[in-house]
């Protein structure tokens, strides 16, 4: 099931403020944060310049959240060096998006951002 319209406002508010603050001015023209929204998920992934090609950019995964309409429930998921998302069991789930943004924002694993 998508998104209701006031989850997209949501999630398009909240994540739209938090790309901009994330990357300072000065580094825009080498690093992007960006976001996509999948039916029920939203994908957060950072975009880079190829080595090789600096003018190819290169979509590298964040996070991944998704919303369990049957439990009213955003899931939270991280990308492993295998390429594939796993569940974030430090804290997997939170009936709020803000919540799982800040468990983000805050990356106390280091599993986000390194």
């Amino acid at each position: 099931m998508a998104l209701s319209e006031i989850q997209l406002a949501d999630v398009d508010k909240r994540l739209g403020a938090f790309c901009a603050a994330r990357v300072p001015a000065h580094a825009r023209s080498q690093v992007r944060l960006l976001f996509r929204i999948e039916g029920n998920a939203v994908v957060l992934f950072e975009e880079r310049p190829s080595f090789m090609r600096p003018a190819e950019w290169h979509e590298s995964g964040v996070a991944r959240f998704r919303w369990v309409a049957s439990r009213k429930v955003w899931q939270l998921f991280c990308r492993f060096r295998d390429g594939r998302w796993r569940g974030y069991e430090p804290f997997p789930e939170s009936p709020t998006f803000a919540k799982l943004l800040d468990e983000v924002a805050a990356d106390p694993t280091g599993i986000f951002w390194g």
